[in-house]
């Protein structure tokens, strides 16, 4: 793939899943915006792939903040006039695994749908006008199979698993409100990955986690379907 003269946007890009898409874009020519809550952990990530050769720019957004995302997109249009591919890969499950309804922290419940579903929502919502200036832009939203209401439940994480079911849906609503744009929408599972959040016992390594996003933003538009849920490069039930 060649991405020269394309601008990607990734949240969450200073490690894990983040950083590891930022290198696989960058590395085919893309100049990628690495936005991460935390400004010096993001310069250095940032700085590890400048020395590869690669164009990134390291910007501060913590998503849970909507004065941060604000301030990325007032920074973000300063230096670039559209965005080809932004992709919503921040999030977190910091639930224990024993949690159900009836003992759930609210406090935290709110915590997670703030930065899984809330930032993802204020990301496209800001950046929709810079998207839609591409010849052929991308929004990808980072979902998961916890998310899903057709099979059983795959597991606990009830805060998780109901943030990652309305992000399905914020996508379905996106979609076709850009039906008529030269843009793309779709929401994905990674599967389950060995980052920090996956934890050592994950299935997947980083660069099979990576796989299907980015295939969902650089694919020809005639293979992907706006507005569906993908894993492992074939649409899944919601």
């Amino acid at each position: 793939m060649d991405l020269k003269g394309k601008t990607a946007l990734i949240t969450g890009a200073n490690r894990g899943l983040g950083l590891a898409m930022s290198e696989k874009l960058a590395e085919a020519g893309a100049t990628v915006i690495m936005a991460s809550r935390d400004l010096k952990k993001g310069e250095e990530a940032a700085k590890t792939l400048k020395n590869k050769g690669f164009n990134v720019v390291a910007m501060q957004c913590d998503v849970e903040k909507l004065e941060d995302i604000e301030n990325l997109h007032k920074e973000a249009s300063k230096q670039f006039d559209k965005i080809d591919i932004l992709i919503n890969n921040a999030g977190i499950n910091t639930e224990g695994g024993d949690i159900k309804i009836e003992n759930i922290d609210l406090a935290l419940f709110e915590k997670i749908m703030n930065i899984n579903l809330r930032g993802s929502l204020a990301m496209c919502k800001h950046f929709i006008s810079l998207v839609k200036k591409s010849d052929s832009g991308r929004i990808i939203n980072f979902s998961s199979g916890l998310g899903e209401l057709t099979p059983g439940r795959m597991g606990p994480f009830p805060s998780y698993s109901i943030s990652k079911t309305a992000v399905n849906m914020l996508t379905k609503f996106l979609a076709a409100e850009l039906k008529d744009a030269n843009v793309i929408v779709a929401s994905v599972d990674p599967g389950w990955v060995k980052t920090d959040m996956g934890g050592p016992d994950a299935m997947l390594e980083i660069s099979e986690g990576i796989d299907t996003p980015i295939w969902l933003a650089t694919a020809d538009a005639s293979e992907i379907k706006s507005g569906f849920f993908y894993k492992e490069r074939k649409i899944i039930d919601w």
